[in-house]
């Protein structure tokens, strides 16, 4: 087998594979029923400062720190005309039926002593560095053999497949190290623990997200939206406007500024009037929206808000008449008729209005005079 030093800082990946179990012997008179008894090796654990965690049957230790592998065994009823007999576990890396204390190839090695029925804990010490385990996979033995004078030979084992990297390394290539994964709790096998399409480095270290959580303030929007939206991912509404950004988001509304339009009038206000968010003048009548719900008590929905034929615009810029009344000057001619010939709409019976009224017989000027042409004409 081929040796070399390995780095500083190298975890160990443990899986530990079921092998059968050696049946039990029969017992003698008078002893428990053999269905009652556990012989061979029943299970093997890693335990100690270099053990990282357990993940799915698989142990990850530090190299550089000790970790303990801990096989409990079962005495094997039979083995000595004594109450007690003595067994070696081993840890090697090939499975071998026999062996010689005098040409010992094993990582670790321990004798327990069991008497009948009993089991017992074997600890091997498995320092990976001092091992010179490469780093990658490799399968080894916890092995226990039956100690004897004639020779040492193999009653029962388990496989444990071991996985070597480096402990200052990055696996998943994310921008996080090995070490750095395991205390913050992701996955150093994974570089997008939580499956936001946001790889965890970027998460730690530039977004400031939760690596293992794919919405972080829990709004209702992933995280990586809200890095693409430019929303904060630590606030379910990020202009505070009090519409939470997932609705924002689906609206038309902006999620990053409590007043998208600059006209005034804030965005979660103007989602209960029915006026547009994204736009200072709703009903396009040269008032904008917030002109109209706090100073002239038009409607910021109609541009002609009272039906004369005026934009209300236009009644109050150029005309100066009463964008509420139908005839402002309660003449009894609607404003936007007195436009069309030619007469004040503020002033009542001036005498262009009587000169007219003698001599013209009133008829529907808006035949002639669509109300959209009239808007035209005097813009």
């Amino acid at each position: 087998m081929s040796r070399c030093s390995v780095p500083r800082s190298v975890v160990v990946a443990v899986v530990v594979a079921l092998a059968a179990a050696s049946p039990a012997t029969a017992l003698a008179a008078g002893t428990a029923d053999a269905a009652t008894v556990d012989s061979g090796v029943l299970s093997v654990e890693v335990t100690g400062p270099g053990a990282a965690t357990e993940r799915g049957g698989v142990y990850y230790v530090w190299a550089d720190e000790p970790a303990t592998v801990r096989v409990t065994v079962g005495d094997y009823l039979g083995d000595s005309a004594t109450y007690y007999a003595d067994y070696d576990v081993r840890l090697t890396e090939s499975r071998e039926a026999s062996y010689s204390e005098q040409v010992d190839s094993s990582l670790a090695v321990t004798t327990v002593t069991l008497g009948e029925l009993a089991t017992t804990d074997a600890d091997l010490t498995l320092e990976p560095r001092e091992a010179e385990l490469e780093p990658g996979r490799h399968t080894l033995y916890a092995t226990m053999y039956s100690a004897k004078a004639s020779g040492n030979s193999r009653r029962d084992d388990r496989a444990i497949t071991v996985h070597v990297i480096n402990k200052g390394g990055d696996l998943d290539a994310d921008g996080l190290s090995n070490a750095n994964e395991l205390s913050l709790g992701t996955d150093f096998r994974d570089d997008d623990t939580d499956g936001d399409d946001l790889e965890d480095g970027s998460e730690v270290h530039q977004f400031g997200t939760d690596p293992t959580d794919p919405d972080t303030d829990d709004d209702g929007v992933r995280d990586d939206r809200e890095v693409r939206e430019g929303t904060d991912y630590g606030s379910a509404d990020t202009d505070a406007d009090s519409l939470d950004d997932r609705s924002e988001l689906a609206g038309n509304t902006s999620a990053i500024d409590a007043d998208a339009d600059l006209d005034g009038l804030p965005d979660a206000l103007e989602v209960q009037l029915g006026t547009d968010p994204n736009d200072r003048d709703t009903d396009g009548d040269g008032l904008t929206d917030l002109t109209e719900y706090r100073d002239t008590g038009t409607d910021p929905l109609d541009a002609d808000t009272d039906g004369d034929g005026l934009d209300d615009g236009i009644e109050l810029r150029r005309y100066d008449s009463n964008p509420t009344a139908v005839d402002s000057d309660a003449d009894g001619i609607p404003d936007g008729e007195e436009v069309l010939r030619g007469t004040d709409p503020t002033v009542p019976n001036d005498a262009a209005n009587a000169a007219v009224a003698d001599e013209v017989v009133p008829f529907d000027w808006s035949v002639y005079y669509p109300v959209a042409h009239l808007q035209r004409a005097l813009t």
